[in-house]
């Protein structure tokens, strides 16, 4: 079962998982690793930056997910959850694009990056494969 799969199934417990003491302390560490390194690079503004963008954008995918579990139609409704956490994305993505002297990313590029992100989070917990033989 995918991350994204046991989310919609059990969401009440993830999210709360989310938002223990225990899983603070991974959160913390793991982004501490990486505001250090771009500190001592001197860029540890926009790599903050770019961690937040990240960090809201996997918080929208589980809350989508977590929605159409709720409502029953976890299964079939990629279209709808993509289009519902890319509304509230894209006003973001621009936002971290003009701040950090970018160019626009088109719709195109958005649901590219939307795409990843659930297929990051669908590897977590999912099955591997059988070994050949």
């Amino acid at each position: 079962m995918s991350f994204l799969s046991k989310v919609g199934s059990d969401f009440k417990a993830v999210f709360a998982f989310l938002g223990s003491p225990k899983a603070q302390p991974v959160e913390a560490a793991v982004e501490g690793v990486a505001e250090t390194i771009a500190t001592v690079a001197g860029v540890g503004a926009p790599v903050q930056a770019g961690i937040n963008l990240i960090n809201n954008w996997l918080t929208e995918i589980v809350k989508a997910e977590a929605l159409a579990a709720a409502a029953g139609q976890q299964t079939g409704s990629g279209v709808q959850k993509a289009a519902a956490v890319m509304a509230e994305m894209t006003p973001q993505v621009l936002t971290f694009a003009t701040a950090q002297g970018l160019p626009a990313p088109t719709a195109a590029m958005i649901a590219t990056i939307n795409t990843s992100l659930v297929a990051a989070l669908n590897t977590l917990g999912a099955d591997a494969p059988a070994p050949a033989a």
